[in-house]
């Protein structure tokens, strides 16, 4: 396959996101594209599932929603997370993702890093 103006080929066949975010199982990356210069996760987690609050000066992440509510903090405000909402984090900012009703799903867009992805999870489960 080709881009409509010849260029070049598509590097990944196209992903089914909404079918592996509703898959059941484990929360975390559910899948993952390593580029060389680009990085992206499709993360899950489930009701009260949480990405602990970090600051990240390394580089800016742009989240979708692929699935389910939840809450983004970012720099102490609270931004509320649904299906197709755009979320740009920049560098050095301090965030944190909740997952609230249910699962979440969303994919993380980002420059390529070596670092992993860690979900934590509320107090009371651990």
């Amino acid at each position: 396959m080709v881009w409509e103006d010849g260029g070049m080929p598509d590097a990944v066949p196209p992903v089914d996101l909404a079918s592996l975010a509703a898959g059941g199982g484990h929360p975390g990356a559910r899948w993952r594209l390593d580029g060389e210069d680009l990085q992206s996760n499709l993360v899950r987690l489930d009701q009260d599932d949480r990405i602990q609050p970090h600051r990240n000066d390394e580089l800016e992440v742009l989240v979708v929603v692929v699935a389910g509510r939840g809450e983004l903090t970012l720099d102490g405000q609270i931004h509320q997370l649904a299906p197709m909402v755009v979320a740009h984090l920049p560098k050095g900012t301090v965030r944190a993702i909740q997952a609230v009703d249910g699962p979440l799903a969303y994919l993380s867009v980002h420059r390529r890093r070596s670092a992993g992805l860690q979900v934590g999870w509320p107090a009371q489960q651990r």
